[in-house]
């Protein structure tokens, strides 16, 4: 007979791995971690992953040259509704994107989390949000400052001058000639302006994954079980509560009386599972030929940061030592138009362009507050087809606008001495409407797809508990539920909203 488990897990990256740490410390609470992918200590990473900037490029490579173990390779997404449909890559494996992604470990803003409370997120303010934050880092450089931590498992790390590229300094420089000001703590909460930019590593550089900060500590508990290629296909409900895990290969895992599951497949897979659950918009499942058991706005208002590059061939006598990340200086500023918060937009240095892995440097321009709002839809029920997204990056007009202010304010800065100095040639760069939407990149940053909200908005799947809306003993814990992306790089949030979570969780028991 199957063993009843008190918590079931779905996925162990970014947010997985932290709950299945957090809700198995209490040993009385028998807790199973399902992942797609291997199960392997996080230590024992592979060099290629580890090493800070090795295969980071692989976020654009074809999937034939990713590693299936460590990669999603069948996940499209449209960036544009009149462009083709391209590989977006997701992690795969313990740790998930928090093992392959490129290691940004920038803070959201204060106003994302304000934002998030009032649209209906209660309980999800930054005053809520700032003791998580600090409670996953240790912070190498502001360990004691009152905004950061100094005993978590996830260490952040900005690189010392010394160490930067000739991008980085004529970025600094530049900006400085231009009227930005400098704040070091790129993650406090009142900076803007140029600052080093975070990276989650280790002082020797190396990565440090969730499965390593946070499964590794936990692995000798008793209560605590962790499958590898153990793929959920959907949630299994008696009426409307869930009571078990229908794997891949069509075996069940069931939960105890009183148990929960928890999706953290991330925020492509997880509204997956929701919609062969029968967890999703009524038309979705009619096409799908899934019966209905929750007529949910599940894979709908999707968001991504939008990127767009400002290149020059650099000249040939340029050093770019081994293993130099591609950037480690960013300027932030907001554009202050209707809609957007603080720190909306920022300018990023890039030594190397690892997105292409070619040799070309330059600047790229990041919306770090995105209003454009896309979709996921599954072609069909079979749990082996992946999920396809569609972004609509710059879809929405205020976003356009903000490009073109970055793109102009990126041009301004790669004319100045110092850039000038580095380069050779003209700059690569769109000039017209059709080049940008051409060719605007999405970040990989995918979010909002099973959205946190108030129980009246219809907007929301999930209320601030986590708690999938009118169903029993399921919830939902990782980017999917997003109400709107943050103005940052995702990782350090996704780790931030599961502390959060479990905290949560473990006060809803006790009551």
């Amino acid at each position: 007979m199957n063993q009843e488990w008190d918590v079931i897990i779905v996925g162990g990256g970014s947010a997985g791995s932290v709950l299945a740490n957090r809700l198995s410390a209490d040993g009385s609470r028998r807790v199973l971690l399902l992942e797609a992918g291997l199960d392997y200590p996080g230590a024992e990473i592979p060099e290629f992953l580890r090493h800070r900037t090795l295969r980071t490029g692989l976020a654009m490579a074809p999937s034939h040259e990713m590693e299936p173990d460590y990669y999603w390779t069948d996940v499209r997404a449209r960036r544009r509704p009149e462009r083709e449909a391209m590989l977006y890559a997701r992690g795969k494996g313990l740790g998930g994107s928090s093992s392959v992604n490129g290691l940004i470990a920038a803070r959201p803003e204060p106003g994302d989390w304000r934002r998030w409370e009032q649209s209906g997120a209660e309980g999800w303010g930054y005053e809520q949000m700032l003791p998580p934050l600090n409670r996953l880092e240790t912070d190498l450089d502001y360990p004691d400052a009152p905004f950061h931590g100094g005993t978590g498992p996830i260490p952040i790390h900005r690189e010392a001058r010394s160490g930067w590229g000739d991008v980085d300094n004529a970025l600094d420089q530049a900006g400085e000639s231009l009227g930005y000001g400098w704040d070091d703590d790129y993650n406090g909460p009142n900076t803007t302006g140029r600052s080093r930019y975070p990276a989650n590593h280790t002082r020797d550089l190396r990565r440090v994954s969730t499965n390593h900060g946070y499964l590794d500590p936990a692995r000798g508990r008793a209560n605590l079980e962790i499958r590898g290629h153990a793929q959920v296909d959907r949630v299994e409900f008696t009426g409307e509560t869930a009571r078990a895990v229908r794997l891949l290969d069509g075996s069940s895992v069931p939960l105890a009386p009183g148990g929960e599951i928890i999706l953290s497949a991330g925020a492509a897979h997880s509204p997956a599972i929701l919609t062969r659950s029968g967890i999703a918009p009524a038309a979705q499942l009619s096409r799908l030929g899934i019966p209905m058991l929750a007529d949910l706005p599940v894979g709908e208002g999707a968001q991504d940061h939008a990127i767009v590059f400002a290149q020059f061939h650099p000249r040939e006598n340029r050093v770019v030592p081994p293993g130099m990340r591609p950037t480690h200086v960013a300027i932030r500023f907001s554009s202050e138009l209707p809609g957007t918060g603080r720190n909306d937009v920022a300018i990023l240095a890039t030594n190397h362009n690892y997105w292409f892995g070619n040799d070309q440097a330059g600047l790229a321009v990041q919306l770090n507050q995105s209003l454009s709002r896309g979709s996921l839809w599954l072609p069909d029920a079979d749990p082996r087809t992946a999920p396809v997204i569609e972004q609509r990056l710059l879809t929405d007009p205020t976003d356009y606008v903000r490009m073109l202010d970055g793109l102009a304010r990126a041009e301004d800065l790669l004319q100045r001495p110092e850039f000038v100095a580095l380069r050779e040639g003209d700059l690569v760069m769109p000039r017209s409407r059709a080049e940008l939407l051409g060719q605007v990149k999405d970040v990989m940053h995918l979010s909002s797809t099973a959205r946190m909200g108030a129980e009246n908005d219809p907007a929301a799947v999930v209320d601030p508990l986590c708690r999938v809306r009118g169903l029993s003993g399921l919830r939902v814990v990782d980017a999917s539920i997003f109400p709107s992306i943050v103005s940052a790089n995702i990782n350090i949030a996704v780790i931030a909203v599961a502390e959060r979570a479990a905290e949560l969780m473990l006060q809803d028991s006790r009551h």
